[in-house]
């Protein structure tokens, strides 16, 4: 096991002598591309980072977007439910007003019925009554 250790080591050495002038020769030219390979790896990881940042990015709008469509389906639902219910109500009003006014007519009919029938029997009495009502003078 020594043997092939020591063949190892002078196996280093050598290379070693051999390579030491060409790395003081060309030491620029080595550092910038041990700096370019630096560099490039970096980018790479920062390019992954950006990446999954990205794609975190995406699912957390996609998320947003769900929730909205949850939450906007709902107020559509209320509002519906609201107009229904108004309708309802506006429905229920209309039929209170023409059973008031229907009720009112026969009310108003009466009275001119009346009117006409106390006209008929006594015109001073309603003349007198309208006077008194309305400040109007009976003129004949």
């Amino acid at each position: 096991m020594i043997p092939q250790l020591q063949l190892m080591k002078t196996i280093a050495f050598s290379l070693w002598e051999k390579a030491l002038p060409f790395i003081i020769k060309h030491w620029k030219i080595l550092l910038i591309l041990a700096l370019s390979l630096a560099l490039f790896l970096k980018m790479q990881s920062d390019y992954k980072s950006m990446e999954t940042a990205y794609q975190t990015r995406i699912e957390s709008s996609q998320a947003q977007i769900e929730g909205l469509r949850v939450i906007h389906e709902t107020q559509l639902r209320e509002q519906q439910l609201l107009m229904e219910s108004y309708l309802e109500s506006i429905a229920a009003i209309e039929e209170e007003y023409e059973d008031t006014r229907e009720e009112l007519e026969r009310e108003r009919n009466r009275k001119i019925d009346r009117i006409e029938r106390e006209w008929s029997e006594r015109p001073e009495g309603v003349a007198e009554q309208i006077e008194q009502e309305f400040g109007f003078e009976h003129v004949e």
